[in-house]
């Protein structure tokens, strides 16, 4: 009974001796290093995520410099060396003669952006108490300009796919993403970044759907055309003419005044300077 009653008294002892022990300190830690008044070079791939009409990848560059530790004025520029319709849209119009409207097809060629970026979460990863891995989490938004185009050729049309100048419109960038810091210069970007531009098209080429029209029926002998507007930017040939004008003055036949969301992923390196 008396050992029974020692164990009993002791046994609690122990425990919080062994706790003591064991027991850890977790302290927050200040930053190795300060990105405040530096700049930083992004270079960057990039996909589009919601490729329901159109096709979009290319590569983009972006200057920042970091006015406080979590506050950056940016500078980017984009180029979308794949810019062309879905295999459906090209499907439909190949098998069904169907051409989706320009507020659906409208192609995002390149574009260009300036705004903030704020990055307001900064934190740790600790794998198996050896490798530290350092990341912020960011969102930034921007204003800038697009350069656009419309497809009017499918790929297997002869002569490979043709597009029509639509010339530049005003564009809204959105984007979220996590930098992972390798170092005190270079870091890994990846984001997810929304392209809001005007689906409004009135002109391909510099031709109204009343030029183009006359272009699908009279070739490069039509006549009475806008200023500016030439029947030869539709193509070489004859047929590549009236095809070219054809097929814009179907996605010109229904002007929207909606807007298109061309949503990317896009993952880079950082070099901070």
């Amino acid at each position: 009974m008396r050992l029974l009653l020692a164990v009993l008294l002791l046994a609690p002892a122990a425990l919080a001796q062994e706790d003591r022990e064991v027991q850890r300190v977790h302290v927050v830690e200040r930053r190795p290093f300060s990105e405040a008044n530096r700049a930083e070079l992004t270079l960057f791939g990039l996909g589009q995520v919601n490729p329901h009409f159109t096709v979009h990848a290319g590569v983009g560059v972006e200057l920042s410099y970091h006015l406080r530790e979590n506050l950056a004025a940016l500078a980017s520029v984009t180029y979308n060396a794949l810019a062309h319709q879905s295999s459906l849209t090209e499907e439909l119009a190949a098998k069904v003669d169907q051409q989706p409207l320009a507020a659906s097809a409208l192609l995002l060629q390149a574009d260009a952006l300036a705004g903030l970026e704020l990055m307001p979460i900064y934190g740790k990863i600790s794998f198996f108490d050896r490798t530290i891995l350092r990341l912020g989490l960011y969102v930034n938004a921007g204003l800038g300009v697009a350069k656009t185009r419309l497809q009017l050729r499918p790929s297997d049309a002869v002569g490979g796919r043709s597009f029509g100048d639509t010339g530049f419109r005003p564009e809204a960038g959105l984007g979220v993403g996590a930098r992972i810091f390798a170092g005190d210069r270079f870091t890994v970007r990846l984001e997810l970044r929304d392209r809001v531009y005007s689906a409004y098209v009135s002109k391909v080429n510099g031709c109204t759907v009343q030029d183009a029209r006359a272009i699908r029926g009279g070739g490069s002998g039509a006549t009475g055309l806008s200023p500016g507007c030439s029947a030869s930017s539709f193509g070489g040939s004859e047929d590549e003419i009236k095809s070219g004008a054809g097929s814009a003055a179907i996605q010109l036949g229904e002007p929207s005044s909606s807007v298109i969301n061309n949503i990317a992923f896009q993952g880079g390196v950082s070099w901070l300077f």
